[in-house]
């Protein structure tokens, strides 16, 4: 992780002391970062993906109608372990 000269890292009682300003910055395109226990966390304005229509109950039911047993039972298996971003 690179960091620039100007940025400021704010502690974790900086951010309950004013969630608000920090939060109004970020949204405004200010990315904040918070710092806690040696680790650097970002608040940042989000861009949520518009036109991307929700898919119908059973849109995904011929999928599965012939799935091969081994690939549903990864599919299972993967589905109870804790998922990690890896960036």
């Amino acid at each position: 992780m690179v960091f620039i000269e100007s940025m400021k890292l704010h502690s974790v009682s900086e951010l309950k002391a004013s969630a608000g300003k920090i939060l109004d910055r970020a949204l405004a395109g200010d990315p904040q970062y918070i710092l806690r226990d040696g680790a650097v966390a970002v608040i940042s304005k989000a861009e949520l993906l518009a036109g991307i229509e929700e898919r119908p109950a059973g849109y995904f039911v011929d999928a599965y109608r012939d799935a091969d047993p081994e690939r549903l039972a990864f599919e299972k298996a993967m589905g109870k372990i804790k998922q990690r971003i890896e960036r």
